[in-house]
């Protein structure tokens, strides 16, 4: 079955999927709208649409054909406001990336980490057809057809490697991964399988950063006070406590 998203004609969902349509199959979309895909109702509005690929001089020409502006590092500009940033993950799937990157056993940074997330999230993406309709008439608008997908548990595993990155000058971009990070722990498809799919070396900080803000007193004060600018729709943390708690108990080796 497809995913119908609903929107306005002219609007930024019917822009965003007819775009969708156009760009190479070899991207798999993540971030704001590939949440609105996994959690399969509304969610906070996004303006541009983000990316991951392997090797991106591959379809860098044909994306740069489309676009508008190619400023160079993956960043690309479409007529009516739209931009795409599309990340070019490492060559190895992340087993082996994990191997080369802690081959002294001394374990990884951050940033590793990060960089190993978005190649398992790029490696484990799933078809979907996506079809955004008239949000008054129900009417089709645009589709884009068998397009690779971040799964719920790659979401998660991108969003919870980026935040510890943000610079302390993007707060926004912070708040919106934590408000992300909490709809799809509760209203995506995400299990504890799926997470113990995740390499080991990912799983243990994912689950500890995911207790850390959402279920830990302090940072669930914090993550409360950063995610109330996203009222539509609203979370319940409690419910987002419960869900990690959950999810955490059955996904630790």
């Amino acid at each position: 079955m497809p995913v119908v998203l609903s929107g306005r004609r002219g609007g930024t969902t019917h822009r965003e999927v007819e775009l969708l349509a156009s760009l190479p199959a070899e991207l798999r979309l993540i971030g704001g709208l590939a949440v609105m895909c996994r959690v399969g109702m509304p969610h906070r509005a996004t303006v541009d649409l983000d990316a991951v690929t392997r090797d991106l001089g591959r379809v860098h020409g044909e994306i740069a054909g489309l676009a508008l502006t190619s400023a160079g590092g993956g960043q690309y500009g479409f007529a009516g406001g739209l931009d795409l940033d599309v990340i070019d993950v490492a060559p190895l799937p992340a087993a082996e990336l994990v191997a080369v990157l802690d081959a002294d056993g001394s374990g990884l940074s951050d940033l590793e980490l990060n960089v190993v997330a978005h190649a398992w999230a790029h490696d484990h993406a799933t078809p979907l057809d996506i079809v955004a309709v008239d949000v008054d008439t129900g009417g089709r608008l645009a589709e884009a057809r068998d397009r690779m997908v971040a799964s719920c548990a790659g979401i998660v595993a991108m969003k919870a490697t980026t935040i510890p990155l943000r610079a302390s000058s993007r707060p926004e971009k912070r708040a919106s991964d934590l408000y992300d990070l909490a709809r799809v722990v509760v209203a995506g498809a995400l299990s504890s399988e799926d997470l113990r799919r995740l390499p080991d070396v990912l799983l243990a900080p994912v689950l500890e950063r995911l207790q850390g803000w959402f279920v830990d007193d302090a940072g669930r004060d914090r993550t409360y006070r950063e995610v109330r600018r996203f009222d539509e729709p609203p979370i319940d943390l409690d419910d987002v406590s419960d869900a990690v708690e959950d999810l955490s108990a059955a996904a630790r080796p």
